[in-house]
């Protein structure tokens, strides 16, 4: 199954440049290794180093995941790289509002928020009229290169 993937680049002289990556997302647990990718993609040319790509990763898995787990599709995953910061959302038609559970030791699941409270500087969970979205943004900065200087 293939996912159609938008990339929008748009700049003025009063804003930092930004590039948005929209993804509707399949309504299936596949759908969490496919955000994964189209994250990984997006972020390759940012120039991150390895740490901040893997924790974006990891905070964008939990958001498909609740999505897939507990909304209504489509899912989306809008997707905005700006210098020295990732933002990302995860969109669903469901207006239930993700809730902290208590989690046994040997649970499989219900970390999400946990995850999003230790690793995201921010986020958030937000209801419309067309269901919900959850978002996180997490400061970055680029890689080093060899001779020491960011990339």
């Amino acid at each position: 199954m293939s996912v159609s993937v938008d990339v929008v680049r748009r700049t003025t002289s009063s804003t930092p440049p930004a590039t948005h990556i929209l993804a509707e997302l399949p309504y299936l647990p596949s759908a969490v290794p496919r955000a994964r990718q189209v994250l990984r993609e997006s972020l390759r040319g940012a120039g991150l180093d390895d740490d901040a790509t893997s924790v974006a990763e990891l905070l964008v898995s939990e958001l498909v995941t609740n999505a897939v787990k507990y909304g209504q599709p489509p899912v989306w995953l809008l997707v905005e790289l700006r210098p020295g910061l990732v933002h990302a959302s995860v969109s669903d038609t469901s207006t239930a509002l993700p809730e902290r559970r208590e989690v046994d030791e040997d649970s499989e699941g219900g970390r999400g928020l946990l995850v999003l409270d230790a690793l995201a500087g921010s986020w958030g969970a937000v209801t419309v009229d067309s269901g919900k979205y959850l978002w996180f943004d997490l400061a970055v900065t680029p890689a080093a290169h060899p001779d020491g200087q960011a990339g």
